[in-house]
């Protein structure tokens, strides 16, 4: 576990180092998508909704909530709460580290049931397709005790 603590300071280290180099969202901006992929826990598919708040031009709270199909007898929800570091790579294109908070509860075939909490780190990509649409591919590793997995997912989302 010290380990895990190690990297997830470092990369939140790392997000608050790069965030000056050029912001990509608009402080204010809002937006609400669908978010779904792959989950390596009981490699299965997973689909949910998040919403990102820019509350500054670098940092973005992403809260979101899934559901992570049942295979090999497990299945979840999961509640994410995750702080985005956002960057622009080109014009329409930005790329952000993140770093949150994360909560499963796992129900297994039989009747048994495990919650958890973790933290969540990776990164992801965004692309503007319209104004008011962006596509997302996002790759994160939640850590917690005997249910750690990652989440590789896309998503499109609606901004406001």
């Amino acid at each position: 576990m010290n380990l895990q603590k190690k990297i997830a300071g470092l990369l939140l280290v790392a997000g608050t180092v790069i965030c000056p180099l050029s912001g990509q969202a608009q402080t204010g901006e809002k937006s609400l998508g669908l978010m779904g992929g792959y989950s390596s826990y009981n490699n299965s598919g997973y689909l949910g909704v998040d919403f990102q708040y820019s509350f500054a031009s670098h940092v973005r709270i992403a809260p979101d909530i899934a559901y992570s199909f049942k295979n090999e007898g497990k299945s979840a929800f999961i509640l994410d709460v995750d702080m985005h570091f956002p960057f622009a790579l080109a014009k329409g294109v930005a790329i952000y580290p993140l770093v949150g908070f994360a909560f499963n509860n796992w129900s297994y075939e039989g009747g048994g049931h495990a919650n958890r909490a973790g933290a969540n780190f990776g990164g992801g990509f965004d692309f503007n397709l319209t104004s008011d649409l962006k596509l997302s591919l996002q790759a994160k590793y939640s850590l917690m005790k005997d249910t750690d997995g990652a989440f590789v997912g896309v998503g499109i989302g609606y901004r406001f």
